[in-house]
């Protein structure tokens, strides 16, 4: 059984950035980076989600038109998804994937890289099934 976390390593009020592992009986079997919004109190579109364990599945994104991963059960929140992006401003409170953090932009924030390719990595090793995130507060 795979099991997946995301260790929240920093949060500075403008973004919160973080480790993504998935392990199985072998060890780590994946690794990437992680861009959120900031905590502001779980606040719809303007937060990151309270830390705590949520059932995700490969659903069909109104937003985007394809599938995703959802995160269900968010505490007062609707429409939370692990997807591809590069800022923080193209973020409402779900979590981004890429395989570094750096400032691609020059605005002095932390961005993700190639999250497109970080994410269909991500899904393929998860195989598209349901599984359980730990979100984990580690700063």
């Amino acid at each position: 059984m795979k099991k997946v976390q995301v260790f929240r390593t920093f949060d500075n009020g403008k973004q919160s950035l973080g480790i993504l592992t998935v392990t199985d009986e072998t060890g780590v079997i994946f690794t990437c980076r992680t861009l959120e919004l900031p905590w502001k109190g779980n606040q719809n579109q303007i937060s990151s989600f309270t830390a705590g364990k949520y059932t995700c599945k490969f659903t069909m994104s109104p937003s985007f038109g394809f599938k995703t991963y959802e995160i269900t059960s968010v505490p007062n929140r609707a429409g939370v998804r692990i997807h591809s992006a590069n800022y923080v401003s193209q973020l409402r409170g779900c979590i981004a994937l890429g395989d570094a953090h750096k400032d691609i932009n020059a605005d002095g924030l932390s961005d993700v890289v190639h999250s497109g390719d970080t994410v269909k990595a991500f899904e393929k090793i998860m195989n598209y099934e349901d599984f359980e995130l730990e979100i984990i507060k580690a700063y």
